[in-house]
């Protein structure tokens, strides 16, 4: 019988909305590369910021001179995406929160 391991690859603060300046960046940038070997998906987990499981946002790749992608669109907390090994990643265009909040991202394999 396999047993699922989550893996703590990232943790990121994000404020309610955009930071100053910025059009949808909230946060510092942070990376999936160097995912454990056999990850399938990236789980996203909300901490903090009123109601964890009412903030949305998207994740997006910070790219010099060009515009930036939109890497994973409308990640509630408790979703699981595709692994993906990028760096500079950050959390932009969150909605429902009341706070600054952390965005913890799980390796599962």
């Amino acid at each position: 019988m396999s047993t699922t391991t989550n893996t703590l690859i990232a943790s990121v603060t994000s404020e309610q909305n955009p930071q100053s300046g910025q059009k949808h960046r909230s946060s510092g940038n942070f990376s999936t590369e160097g995912l454990p070997e056999g990850t399938t998906t990236l789980l996203w987990k909300v901490e903090g910021g009123g109601d964890s499981n009412a903030i949305k946002f998207n994740v997006m790749q910070d790219k010099s001179a060009a515009t930036d992608p939109v890497i994973f669109k409308g990640i509630l907390s408790g979703n699981r995406t595709d692994a993906k090994s990028i760096r500079s990643l950050y959390i932009a265009d969150p909605s429902g929160a009341t706070s600054s909040f952390v965005v913890h991202v799980y390796a599962v394999n």
